[in-house]
């Protein structure tokens, strides 16, 4: 009787898990994925060990990267070196703090997401788009996987940058390109436009709404990921 009463339940997971891969390639039917109560807990696995796994895999290359790193102009190099072993412990303890990091940042997108559909008149609850960024998240691990392969297979790193391949448009970008525009290339990589793409099909088929409304509403969430990856390009061009 109990083994009765549980099965629907483990079902159910066990759907969520085989569900994940319409994320990837189905809107249709990833949309029918978004009520489902705990289907982001499959993703949160998922991504988790995904990101556990890459990050103690790629940790020996980022501190070998920290060690090579030149301090900046006009600071002690015991102060530059204070600045980079902690920067290696916050990187360690962000690792194992994966699943937290996880329903915090899925979190915070499905608040921006829910802000911009509520502002555009679209009937949207908080779980659904936790869903809908929870389920997008593993084309990020995908790309951690990638990023994993391609820093590997460089060898040594030299500096921080080499931990950053070109994955975009900046490929093409030529070695004294300002650092700005480089971030605005490489933030259109093929993962990145991946996910935009899926957002847009998903949100459209979900809500019922043409596809140009759903672009207005996925669009500030990516448009604040590219002011991110600006900001943190100007910083590191002045730094």
């Amino acid at each position: 009787m109990t083994e009765t009463a549980w099965e629907p339940k483990l079902l159910q997971g066990g759907s969520d898990f085989a569900g994940m891969i319409n994320f990837l390639v189905d809107p249709r039917g990833a949309a029918n994925r978004l009520p489902r109560k705990f289907f982001w807990i499959a993703p949160l696995v998922v991504v988790s060990i995904v990101f556990l796994v890459c990050g103690l895999y790629n940790l020996p290359l980022a501190q070998q990267a920290m060690m090579n790193q030149p301090p900046p102009p006009n600071m002690p190099v015991e102060q530059f070196q204070k600045g980079m072993q902690i920067g290696l412990l916050i990187q360690k303890i962000s690792i194992y703090l994966a699943p937290v990091l996880f329903v915090v940042f899925t979190g915070i997108a499905a608040l921006v997401l829910f802000g911009s559909a509520s502002a555009t008149a679209v009937q949207a609850k908080f779980l659904q788009l936790f869903n809908l960024m929870a389920g997008l998240s593993l084309i990020g691990a995908l790309q951690i996987i990638a990023t994993s392969v391609i820093i590997h297979l460089k060898g040594e790193p030299s500096s921080l940058t080499d931990l950053q391949p070109a994955l975009g448009l900046d490929i093409f970008a030529p070695a004294d390109m300002n650092k700005v525009a480089v971030a605005v290339l490489g933030f259109f990589n093929v993962f990145q436009v991946w996910q935009i793409v899926m957002a847009i099909a998903i949100v459209a088929i979900f809500y019922r709404i043409g596809k140009l409304k759903a672009t207005v509403v996925v669009a500030p969430l990516f448009l604040l990921g590219l002011l991110f990856k600006i900001i943190g390009a100007y910083f590191s061009k002045t730094a």
